[in-house]
């Protein structure tokens, strides 16, 4: 195993296509990061809850089979409520807003395909970000 970076922050990457999953992870590997798979927000969800550190982002596609990410990132804000969240998606923004309404308008989102480069500064420029927490609701 690998040695991280001294204050690497952990990220999850979800997304079900392989390539894509490939990409972000390599990417933020070569930048420094410990990063984590997954190809099913189920997958995610499993390494929230056995992962023994805390994950410091999660970078999720919008659009997968079985759950999606907006339910992805509600079910992670129950869990893990200091978890930041960037979206991604290779559909347009306006499909986006049509499968998802908007629900996912809260959160940084990325267009597929992107370069690397942009990947990381967006990473960068969230972890950088002061945690918003969300005040509790007595549902």
């Amino acid at each position: 195993m690998s040695k991280r970076a001294a204050g690497a922050a952990t990220i999850v990457v979800v997304d079900d296509e392989p390539i894509a999953l490939e990409f972000c992870r390599s990417t933020l590997v070569r930048a420094g990061y410990h990063v984590l798979t997954a190809s099913s927000g189920e997958q995610a969800l499993s390494h929230f809850k056995s992962y023994g550190s805390p994950i410091d982002l999660a970078l999720i596609d919008i659009v997968m089979p079985g759950m999606n990410g907006v339910d992805l990132v509600k079910r992670l804000e129950k869990l893990h409520a200091g978890t930041r969240i960037v979206l991604m998606s290779g559909y347009s923004p306006g499909e986006i807003k049509r499968i998802v309404a908007d629900n996912a308008s809260s959160y940084r989102s990325m267009w597929k395909p992107f370069e690397a480069a942009t990947l990381v500064q967006t990473v960068k420029n969230v972890l950088d970000t002061p945690i918003r927490m969300k005040a509790a609701s007595g549902a």
